[in-house]
């Protein structure tokens, strides 16, 4: 790191980083009701900062809004499949994130006869649903 703060004790690096994000800074670490020593371990406060900042997700309305998006009229079909991956985001879905997203954008899409299609492929996955997707937008442009 230029700054040289990666070799400096923690306390060093909070200071810094207080004093970066500037004269409120202060008051938000104090509300964070950490101890006087955690106050003094970086990674404690860029956690607790983490925390107030960036807030918690709802998963149950994380995974209302990813269960209900399909295609709008006039939405390109990449338009769809990018929502698409960007709502599954924060719906915790584990080992099971790109079977739900192959199985929203087969459910999503407007053309119903291509879904229809992708439904009946039990071994359909992900990359091969986008493809399609995509490939059946291109084939009707022409």
């Amino acid at each position: 790191m230029a700054s040289g703060l990666k070799g400096k004790d923690g306390e060093y690096q909070v200071n810094s980083l207080i004093y970066t994000m500037g004269d409120k800074a202060d008051d938000i670490l104090t509300s964070l009701q950490l101890s006087a020593e955690k106050q003094k371990v970086y990674e404690e406060v860029k956690t607790a900062f983490d925390g107030h900042f960036v807030g918690v997700h709802n998963v149950i309305y994380e995974r209302a809004k990813f269960n209900k998006c399909c295609q709008e009229a006039g939405e390109s079909a990449e338009h769809f499949i990018m929502a698409v991956h960007k709502l599954a985001e924060n719906c915790k879905y584990g080992d099971l994130h790109e079977e739900m997203i192959r199985d929203q954008i087969v459910v999503g899409i407007r053309d119903a006869g291509l879904s229809e299609r992708l439904q009946l492929n039990p071994k359909l996955n992900l990359a091969t649903a986008i493809s399609q997707v995509r490939q059946q937008e291109e084939v009707k442009k022409q």
